[in-house]
């Protein structure tokens, strides 16, 4: 697995960071008459759509990618692109002030010869300055017009002391990068640390939202899902995550720089 969703520790997130997610409906009295059998086929229509709103799985949605790190260094990209044909890919390139991926250049070589769409993320570190994170980023990954947005994966972490000011150094981060490159970073991260910590300072509305839900399709308005890490694919050595892109491969490239 990469370091998306995995602890310092190398231990996965606990149960309590990806909880389940599910819909709920309510019927409101009011003084009209609705003859029984009227409102038993209302009641199993409302239910009815919203079983189907609520078991969207991967295999939904057609555009689909990987996102690899370190955790895949022995990587056949030719192998990979002979039997499945991602849309995108996405590579670490970089951890809070100082730490570069050692795959990172070799992925993004390998990965611009074969043509395939990719972009970078950075790993958010509770003990450093966002805009210094960003400034090593920026450095590291050379993003160019044609790549996809920058990604900022913030996670809970061991060294995560003051969430308040963790989400004020991840809002100087993208500060930066909105800076630099005149667009504010894909979001990633689980619904609950979302919702726990950063959905005031990060609105739904501002910012793409990438998030990881192993259980099933999030309930935020996200626009790429993390739905696994234990996808298996001939070219890559044991396990990778696999995302999908909530719309179609037109509106992907609004996600392109």
């Amino acid at each position: 697995s990469s370091d998306l969703l995995m602890k310092k520790s190398g231990k996965p997130v606990s149960e309590t960071e990806k909880p389940e997610q599910f819909c709920t409906f309510a019927v409101q009295k009011t003084d009209m008459r609705i003859p029984d059998t009227s409102l038993k086929i209302l009641l199993l229509l409302t239910v009815s759509l919203l079983a189907v709103a609520c078991t969207r799985t991967a295999d939904d949605f057609e555009v689909w990618g990987l996102d690899v790190s370190r955790h895949q260094k022995d990587v056949d990209w030719e192998k990979v692109l002979q039997h499945e044909q991602p849309h995108f890919v996405f590579i670490k390139a970089t951890e809070g002030t100082l730490i570069v991926d050692p795959t990172y250049a070799k992925h993004r070589a390998e990965l611009e010869s074969a043509g395939v769409l990719w972009g970078a993320y950075h790993f958010f570190g509770h003990r450093t300055p966002g805009k210094e994170q960003a400034r090593n980023f920026i450095k590291t990954a050379r993003l160019k017009r044609g790549n996809i947005l920058p990604v900022l994966d913030i996670e809970w972490h061991r060294f995560m002391k003051d969430p308040k000011r963790s989400a004020r150094e991840a809002k100087n981060f993208c500060r930066e990068i909105k800076h630099y490159y005149g667009v504010n970073p894909i979001i990633y991260c689980s619904t609950n640390f979302y919702e726990k910590y950063l959905a005031d300072t990060f609105p739904e509305d501002e910012y793409v939202l990438w998030i990881a839900d192993y259980r099933e399709c999030p309930t935020l308005r996200w626009q790429l899902w993390q739905h696994t890490d234990s996808h298996r694919i001939p070219g890559i050595p044991g396990k990778v995550d696999r995302n999908v892109f909530s719309g179609s491969a037109e509106g992907f490239k609004k996600l392109i720089l």
